[in-house]
């Protein structure tokens, strides 16, 4: 069949597979090439005294840099503009008469606007990952979430005298989930750790346990620390911007797993 030849094969590689999708739109042939002569990408060895970022992961803001960089989240698909088209073509679909021409072409326009904002999504986070890695740093600290387990349902409640359900919170848990969804965490931690790869950065997952929640100048751990994006330890008044603080405390946990305990840490 007849195809849009948009990328040239280069010589000297060998076509090792082929992959034929049908996206909204159209359909898509995707080859995966290979050439043993290309050297492999080694990270560089870390020395002494590595250069390190650490990055928070967020919804107020995308990314929160221990540098103090702040990248923002557009929210494609949970802004108001994206969420008022999307309810407007979705009305639209449900109007029409189930099985007719007119309601298959209602929903190849719905489909084409979440195509349309998946590309933007991607776009945005290729972009947003090279500005971490190209910095002039050693290794990058990432989070090591579950992301899968974050958007979870809650758990059923019911009452044991009349057997109805209670309210357990999830109708509020959805907002959080479309969010998270949107921001698209995961696939923003792959771009990273391919960009860095190609580069011969590292990246060091970290336990992201009470990083926002931790003071930095006595270690208290303590829930009430944090107010939104404020934090004020309420053992030593010490107080920073929440989400830096946490990508500053990611950092030197990644600074402690390289160097090992008992060494001094970055402020």
């Amino acid at each position: 069949m007849r195809f849009h030849n948009s990328r040239s094969i280069p010589s000297g590689f060998t076509i090792k597979a082929c992959t034929v999708r049908k996206r909204q739109n159209d359909w898509y042939v995707s080859v995966r090439i290979e050439d043993k002569s290309v050297p492999e990408y080694s990270p560089k060895a870390l020395g002494n005294n590595p250069k390190v970022i650490g990055c928070d992961l967020g919804l107020t803001k995308l990314v929160h840099l221990s540098d103090g960089y702040q990248i923002e989240n557009p929210r494609f698909s949970t802004n108001k503009k994206a969420k008022r088209t999307l309810k407007i073509r979705q009305r639209r679909v449900s109007r029409k008469t189930k099985g007719s021409k007119n309601r298959k072409k209602a929903a190849i326009k719905v489909s084409r606007f979440h195509q349309k904002i998946g590309d933007k999504r991607q776009a945005y986070q290729w972009k947003t990952a090279n500005k971490i890695v190209s910095r002039s740093i050693d290794a990058i600290a990432l989070e090591d979430l579950n992301i899968s387990g974050m958007m979870r349902r809650c758990k059923v409640k019911s009452d044991e005298k009349t057997g109805r359900f209670l309210k357990n919170g999830q109708s509020r848990k959805k907002g959080l989930n479309r969010a998270i969804s949107d921001a698209g965490w995961g696939d923003l931690g792959l771009k990273i750790e391919y960009l860095a790869a190609k580069q011969g950065k590292i990246v060091i997952k970290v336990n992201p346990k009470h990083s926002s929640q931790e003071c930095r100048n006595c270690g208290h751990i303590d829930q009430e620390n944090r107010d939104e994006e404020k934090f004020i330890c309420v053992e030593c008044g010490y107080h920073e911007h929440a989400d830096i603080g946490a990508a500053k405390t990611i950092r030197d946990r990644a600074l402690r797993m390289v160097r090992g305990p008992g060494r001094e840490t970055w402020c």
